[in-house]
């Protein structure tokens, strides 16, 4: 039976309309139930534009720690932005051999947060962007508490 009940979790994950994320879909890994989580594209209220994120849960949804960190870059936000910006323009100088403009959204865009275990101390964490222009970059920058470090950059 569980084969069955696995099964329809692959073909048709479940789906919620959260009221703080919005559309979430459950993956599920059938390995490790454990890691399974809800995906969501939420319109992040600080910026109104739509970023990744993937909260841990099982299929009664996701758990109330992974929620309340989400819930929390509210807050925090402009302070994020602001440790975000000397790895953001390290990228820049290397990448683009250009200086981060004062607004940096005239040249990328927020895209994302991810969150491995909100419950450690201090809770590891990223940020990811993405440049606006044709040369792409994507820019992670992981944290550790609410420091910045190095920042990884995918082209």
């Amino acid at each position: 039976m569980a084969f069955l009940h696995n099964l329809k979790l692959w073909l048709s994950p479940p789906r919620i309309l959260d009221p703080d994320f919005g559309d979430l879909v459950f993956i599920y890994i059938s390995k490790w139930p454990e890691r399974s989580y809800w995906e969501a594209e939420w319109k992040f209220p600080p910026t109104g534009t739509v970023v990744a994120i993937a909260l841990r849960g099982g299929e009664a949804g996701p758990d109330s720690e992974t929620r309340q960190f989400y819930l929390n870059l509210l807050s925090r936000y402009d302070a994020i932005l602001r440790a975000c910006r000397p790895e953001l323009e390290r990228v820049f100088r290397t990448w683009r051999n250009a200086q981060l403009p004062e607004n940096i959204f005239g040249v990328v865009k927020l895209t994302g947060f991810g969150v491995e275990d909100p419950a450690e101390q201090p809770v590891r964490w990223d940020i990811s962007f993405e440049t606006t222009d044709d040369n792409w970059l994507g820019i992670s920058i992981p944290f550790v508490g609410e420091t910045a470090q190095e920042a990884m950059v995918d082209t």
